[in-house]
């Protein structure tokens, strides 16, 4: 779901399919506990977080949901993911 319209996450979140509005929200609330002093913002139509640079990005779909971390949030995780493979911002 990408709308370049919308003005800020909570339109966002009013803006996308029913079945995904209280996942986002979940995930909204995760990511400002983990990241408290990220900035909200609408990048591309999508959701992300900041904090010097974009941690995270989570967005709504006709049929899913997308969380994606990006290379700067996945470092303090490094030893937790050496079993899986990863690139600059995936896993």
């Amino acid at each position: 779901m990408t709308n370049p319209k919308l003005q800020n996450i909570n339109e966002y979140i009013l803006a996308a399919p029913e079945y995904a509005r209280e996942k986002l929200q979940e995930i909204r609330s995760i990511l400002k506990e983990v990241a408290p002093d990220a900035v909200e913002d609408l990048k591309w139509g999508q959701s992300v977080f900041i904090e010097k640079r974009i941690l995270f990005s989570y967005a709504a779909f006709k049929k899913h949901l997308r969380f994606m971390p990006t290379g700067p949030s996945l470092e303090p995780f490094k030893e937790e993911l050496a079993a899986f493979k990863t690139g600059k911002d995936t896993i």
